[in-house]
């Protein structure tokens, strides 16, 4: 039979050099709502339904 191993503890001890923080997010400081609100104005509106109503009498 194989020797049972004996129970040990890993320790982890603190870093002494300064953390260096990466972003946690791909897009970084993007602000994702004023680049879709860009985008809007700048795709042509669909018809409203007044104007369809309109464009039809």
């Amino acid at each position: 039979m194989r020797a049972q191993s004996k129970p040990f503890i890993v320790e982890v001890k603190s870093s002494r050099r300064a953390e260096r923080r990466q972003s946690t997010s791909i897009w970084g400081n993007l602000d994702l709502s004023a680049v879709a609100e860009e985008i809007a104005e700048e795709l042509p509106q669909p018809p409203s339904a007044a104007e369809e109503v309109a464009d039809q009498r």
